[in-house]
């Protein structure tokens, strides 16, 4: 018995990906709202965006891929310009967007599709959120 315990320990040390309590399944039954001018670029490392609507996106959650997610816990404002780190992405098992790199051993995710899911300015408790689409300009990293 202890034999065995000692050759699962290893397992469960071998992760370097802190567990986070946001990772979920991606929201289907939401209905899609408008896809807004803002202009996607994925960095060898980060998501970056300049918010060039008339309002503020968020608070609320980033998608990638109808996949991997991000709490977006301020609002992002109308001409601010943000850099999120892709390892801080997560699908609902915990797993984190392979964001690449000189020394990465895997092949990384490519992004196809970027959304953010926020309550619907003005509506009550009871509304549900919106999923609003962003441009996805760049799409793989530069290496």
């Amino acid at each position: 018995m202890l034999g065995a315990a000692l050759l699962l320990a290893p397992l469960g040390a071998c992760t370097s990906v802190p567990p986070v309590d946001y990772a979920r399944p991606y929201p289907k039954e939401l209905p899609a709202g408008q896809t807004v001018d803002v202009q996607v670029f994925r960095r060898s490392k980060t998501l970056d965006f300049t918010n060039t609507t008339a309002s503020p996106l968020g608070p609320g959650t980033i998608w990638l891929n109808r996949r991997f997610s991000r709490p977006l816990t301020q609002p992002i404002g109308v001409g601010q310009s943000v850099a999120l780190p892709l390892r801080e992405f997560r699908d609902e098992f915990g797993d984190p967007f392979r964001e690449g790199g000189f020394w990465a051993s895997d092949i990384p995710d490519a992004l196809v599709l970027c959304q953010v899911e926020q309550p619907i300015s003005g509506g009550g408790e009871d509304s549900k959120p919106v999923i609003i689409g962003l441009v996805t300009v760049q799409s793989f990293a530069d290496e």
